[in-house]
């Protein structure tokens, strides 16, 4: 055999191996993906807060948690959550008796960035909005017009929701948007 066709044959053969490598990885980023995005239970989203927004005394803080579970064969890198909270709440009017109106009142606009999932775990990233954070509420308006008898008093609701990352070993990038999604509410006595 001659040297050329030996070189040519080593070459075939290399990018046959490259190109069934790159298929291989492609497939499964895919696969995975989809493993993680169609199942709902793999991204879980909660709400804490601290204090008590009805008392100017009192430092009212609110934590929003999510949960991923990376169930795929890659990482999940650049993960970043975009957030638009609002709250909601029945304004109780006073010259129609038994009839109220939902406020919304934009509470906090803002993104954050998070650190690598590694395949295969379930972390949980957290999202701190201090009273600073907050947008301009008037709490102190909301509790004298609000229906004292709803419960909740109000509720946490993401007018806006984007969670972005890439994959693949970055050659897969998604963005799931959720509208008008509610995640909580403020439960305690007033």
């Amino acid at each position: 055999m001659r040297p050329e066709r030996i070189f040519r044959l080593v070459v075939r053969i290399f990018l046959f191996i490259l190109a069934s490598s790159m298929s291989l990885v492609s497939f499964l980023g895919g696969y995975s993906a989809a493993m993680i995005l169609t199942n709902e239970d793999n991204v879980e989203i909660d709400v804490d807060y601290e204090g008590d927004p009805f008392d100017p005394a009192s430092t009212f803080e609110i934590d929003i948690k999510f949960t991923i579970n990376n169930l795929g064969y890659f990482d999940l890198e650049d993960l970043e959550i975009e957030l638009d909270l609002d709250i909601k709440f029945d304004w109780v009017n006073k010259t129609v008796p038994g009839t109220n109106e939902s406020i919304v009142l934009t509470l906090f606009e803002g993104e954050k960035s998070f650190r690598t999932t590694t395949a295969g775990d379930k972390k949980t990233y957290k999202i701190n909005i201090k009273e600073d954070d907050l947008e301009p509420v008037n709490f102190t308006e909301i509790l004298i017009h609000a229906d004292k008898y709803r419960d909740p008093i109000f509720d946490f609701i993401a007018d806006e929701l984007i969670i972005s990352a890439k994959y693949t070993l970055g050659l897969i990038s998604f963005k799931a948007e959720i509208k008008n999604f509610k995640i909580g509410g403020y439960e305690e006595e007033v």
